[in-house]
């Protein structure tokens, strides 16, 4: 399921709360944003502090709030992955629909149905990934947030911004273990 950005915050310094990074999402789509209007949508949340990680959900059945110890999260993740198939099949259905148009003696219409189904899938290729950001525990339990654009709120989180609250949790973790040592 893909989340879009809502706010986020990511600074080597913490805010007032203690938190380093705080990103707060919902679900994507047209339901979800009219939900968020009337403030029952369904939003996710990942907040990193100097000694925990807090997860949290909240849907319209329900709150799950998790708290991590810092010791106990093995490794941060971060990535991104591009949509192919879904780009393939818009091609491949426009591609049908241009094929079925030759049948009808529709050739212009048929090579410009073509084409824009080119257009189609190389757009949703290019502007429809999806970037990852997790925690995974020391027993095997991930907990991440999948996140794509939205034009709506206008929050984007890229590839550098991600690397960057990587290494924020990392000098986290680095001063843990300097404290212990």
């Amino acid at each position: 399921m893909a989340l879009v950005i809502k706010k986020w915050f990511a600074d080597v310094s913490p805010r007032e709360d203690g938190s380093y990074v705080d990103i707060l999402a919902r679900e994507s789509g047209l339901i979800a944003w009219f939900l968020a209007l009337i403030r029952i949508d369904p939003t996710y949340s990942l907040k990193i502090q100097y000694d925990k990680i807090f997860y949290e959900s909240r849907s319209l059945f329900g709150y799950k709030k998790i708290a991590l110890p810092v010791a106990s999260v093995s490794s941060v993740f971060f990535g991104y992955s591009r949509p192919w198939k879904l780009a393939l099949f818009w091609f491949l259905l426009f591609a049908a629909v241009a094929y079925l148009l030759t049948q009808f003696d529709q050739t212009i219409w048929s090579f410009v149905l073509f084409l824009v189904g080119i257009l189609v899938g190389v757009l949703v290729f290019i502007f429809n990934r999806e970037l990852t950001l997790g925690v995974k525990e020391q027993d095997g339990e991930i907990y991440d947030l999948q996140c794509t654009r939205s034009f709506i709120e206008n929050q984007e989180i890229n590839e550098e911004s991600l690397e960057r609250i990587t290494l924020i949790f990392i000098a986290i973790v680095d001063a843990h273990k300097a404290a212990k040592g």
